[in-house]
This record gives structure tokens, C-alpha cells and sequence, in this order.
């Protein structure tokens, strides 16, 4: 991927998910440049500060389940 990609691809969202939601479950990664979630998607972006902070989330994330779905992720445009 592009060295200086910090954005990640969080599919398979429940409805039920916002922003809010998105910035606490992934928050412990590491700074958070912005957290996106398009109304009416099932899917949501999340834009770390570092790199490094982006490919611990895509590892430990990938397939945890939030509000009853499991999560795919993978890197976002940057």
C-alpha cells in the first residue's frame, strides 16, 4: 500500500453504528485524524495520524464484531 496511506475501510457496519461509536472503538489505536461514517452506508472510514496506528487497527480489528456484525477492514484511499 502507499507508505503514506493512514485510512482505513471499516465495512460490514450495523445501522446502528455513528461516528461516535466509530472513534471509541478505534481511539485506542491511536490519534484519529477523522472518523467518517456516509449516512445510508454500511461501511465507514477511519483516518489515523500515523501508519503504524492504521495497521494495528486493520490487525486487531479485522472481524471483531460491533452491535451484533463482524467488522471487515482493510486500507481506505488515502
Amino acid at each position: 500500500t502507499d507508505p503514506y496511506n493512514t485510512t482505513v475501510f471499516v465495512g460490514g457496519l450495523s445501522p446502528l453504528v455513528g461516528e461516535e461509536a466509530m472513534r471509541a472503538f478505534f481511539m485506542p489505536f491511536g490519534q484519529i485524524h477523522y472518523v467518517k461514517v456516509p449516512v445510508g452506508k454500511r461501511c465507514g472510514f477511519v483516518q489515523f495520524v500515523s501508519k503504524a496506528a492504521a495497521e494495528r487497527a486493520i490487525t486487531q480489528m479485522n472481524g471483531f464484531p460491533i452491535a451484533g456484525r463482524q467488522i471487515r477492514l482493510s486500507w481506505g484511499r488515502s
